[in-house]
């Protein structure tokens, strides 16, 4: 074969010539809108938490309220039974007997029923034995409650109720309480205890997550986010970041920034559980009605980017352009194209 037409094959394979390569694909330069977003992931919680704990020691008697129950400071969480023995109850027994012999001898004192009695009221006078006689009673009456609180469990001291009740220290929904019959150990210096309720309140959740580095520098506070629940997609929640973490953590080899979202109470019929993970999204730039193409038709020399033009000839023209916003999928055309022309894509690209 002679050389000219061996030259002439080679260059028509490369062209593509033949029917041998598929056509490339085309898009059409349009005009659109491109957004730039920063995505953080992480999780909705509620804003503040607080462990409840108790003094009390014993196991789990009775529980009062329920999972996702909303409660006020002050209500009744679990009663918290402490371990009786017969000893205890004995000795609070003993304990009330001796404090009525007690108050009989004051009485004894005040009445002069003995010669002791005389003496005193001579040395000390008429009020400290009234005095005395008012301890024993107080001393009485103690016993007797103590008494009625361990085998009742309950008991009303001047106009007080005393219980075995765990309260709320703070209002907020029940994310988590201890079931009955479960032991409890008290709080103490040595540590916190057995944690018999976590409450927190759902009606000011906040997402709090990570975002890459390359995002983090554009944040600023107070911009408006997007968090879309991984449990309930069609609920979006609207919100704003409050906080930017400055210190960096390690995730699967990338450097990501802690951030903190409030958002807004769900609407009715949504209904939120702390600890669902989310998606958000921060609105960093927005370019709209600009001339855009997808990011998969870019070609680089170097670092300019370029197209191939699909025009009126046999082969394409080859064409700088320069780029604007980007979003990942869309990027914006600010010079070198013209709304309607058609650009091709590079073979063997996905679209």
């Amino acid at each position: 074969m002679p050389v000219r037409q061996v030259v002439s094959l080679g260059l028509c394979l490369l062209a593509g010539c033949g029917g041998s390569a598929a056509p490339s694909a085309e898009v059409t330069v349009a005009r659109g809108t491109v957004v730039r977003k920063a995505i953080a992931t992480g999780f909705v919680e509620p804003f503040r938490e607080a462990q409840v704990n108790t003094q009390l020691g014993g196991f789990v008697r009775h529980v009062h309220v329920r999972l996702g129950q909303k409660v006020e400071a002050g209500a009744a969480l679990v009663e918290v039974w402490p371990a009786l023995t017969e000893q205890d109850l004995l000795r609070a027994e003993r304990s009330l007997q001796a404090a009525i012999e007690g108050e009989q001898a004051a009485q004894e004192f005040v009445e002069g029923e003995h010669v002791l009695a005389s003496v005193t009221r001579f040395l000390q006078g008429e009020r400290n034995l009234g005095r005395m006689k008012q301890a024993a009673e107080r001393g009485r009456r103690s016993a007797e409650e103590t008494l009625e609180l361990l085998r009742k469990g309950e008991v009303v001291i001047d106009g007080r109720k005393i219980d075995f009740a765990v309260r709320a220290p703070v209002a907020g929904h029940v994310l988590e309480v201890a079931r009955t019959g479960d032991p409890v150990t008290p709080r103490s210096s040595y540590g916190i205890g057995t944690v018999v309720a976590v409450l927190g309140d759902l009606d000011r959740p906040v997402f709090r997550g990570t975002v890459d580095e390359i995002d983090v520098g554009r944040l600023r506070e107070g911009m408006a986010a997007a968090v879309v629940l991984g449990a309930l997609p069609d609920a979006q929640l609207r919100g704003k970041v409050v906080e930017i973490g400055l210190r960096a953590r390690r995730q699967d080899g990338a450097s990501r920034f802690d951030v903190r979202i409030e958002v807004e109470k769900p609407a009715e019929g949504v209904a939120l559980r702390a600890g669902f993970s989310a998606v958000a999204e921060v609105e960093l730039a927005r370019a709209e009605q600009v001339l855009v193409v997808p990011e998969r038709v870019l070609r680089f020399d170097g670092r300019r980017p370029y197209v191939l033009v699909r025009g009126g000839g046999a082969a394409p023209e080859r064409r700088a352009i320069e780029t604007g916003l980007a979003d990942g999928l869309l990027v914006e055309v600010r010079s070198g194209l013209a709304e309607g022309e058609r650009v091709l894509e590079p073979q063997g690209v996905s679209r």
